[in-house]
């Protein structure tokens, strides 16, 4: 019986640790597709003569901040999928979105603070909607949800295209940023499974599969899609679970 008992945790462990959170890393920056922010760290240090860690602190934000309004539009640039951007020269509303996450302080009088920024606030600055179209403008939080499933190897993007077999578009890049930039959340991404008690789809959401040979574009089977499905996009109760 212990055995059994045993062998029934040990599966349950299993499958909760199955799911995975969505992360890619480049340089100083953390995407993370399935929290929906980015991540990032400044350092400073003391000057000869201080006597107070928080001017270290303070330079450490804005190196940070500095250097991640600089490179975080060139970062996002290829992972916004098929839409308008403004390629602006910096970020000039970050700082105003960022969080401080996690401090430390060193023996040489330097301090690093771990930043943190959610990636819907960053990309209306990135992204021009003022064109889009509103096809999306009905959804609702009550929208029903949707899981697609990828395979290994398919690449998140802020705001997905979804085409069926015969190149109709289902989902609308444009129209997608436009939902998100009124308010809506991003499309969550997972690796292998979405974990339990995530906000997104619920547990009896519909399951389907599909498949993206480039990044920004998912094609599903037109006998899989439903019109909600669009408005599940649109409300972020849609979920991508790359295997």
């Amino acid at each position: 019986m212990r055995s059994l008992l045993g062998a029934l945790m040990l599966m349950s462990v299993s499958g909760l640790a199955f799911a995975e959170q969505f992360i890619e890393r480049e340089s100083r920056y953390e995407i993370n597709w399935t929290t929906g922010k980015v991540r990032f760290y400044g350092v400073g240090k003391l000057d000869e003569g201080e006597d107070s860690l928080r001017a270290a602190e303070q330079r450490a934000w804005a190196d940070g901040l500095r250097s991640a309004e600089k490179n975080i539009p060139i970062l996002l640039s290829s992972r916004l999928g098929s839409v308008d951007q403004s390629n602006p020269e910096k970020l000039s509303k970050l700082a105003a979105s960022t969080i401080s996450f996690a401090t430390t302080y060193f023996a040489d009088n330097r301090v690093k603070v771990q930043l943190e920024a959610p990636i819907q606030k960053i990309t209306p600055q990135l992204v021009n909607t003022q064109a889009a179209p509103v096809a999306l403008s009905a959804a609702s939080p009550s929208s029903a949800g949707l899981v697609i499933k990828l395979a290994k190897g398919a690449k998140p993007t802020a705001f997905s295209q979804v085409i069926d077999e015969h190149g109709r578009e289902m989902v609308s890049a444009k129209a997608l940023a436009a939902a998100v930039h009124s308010g809506a959340p991003l499309v969550r991404w997972f690796r292998n499974d979405i974990a339990a008690g995530d906000l997104a789809p619920s547990a009896d959401s519909p399951v389907i599969s599909g498949t993206s040979e480039r990044r920004g574009v998912i094609k599903v089977a037109s006998s899989e899609w439903k019109p909600a499905y669009e408005a599940a996009f649109a409300s972020g109760r849609a979920a991508v679970v790359v295997k």
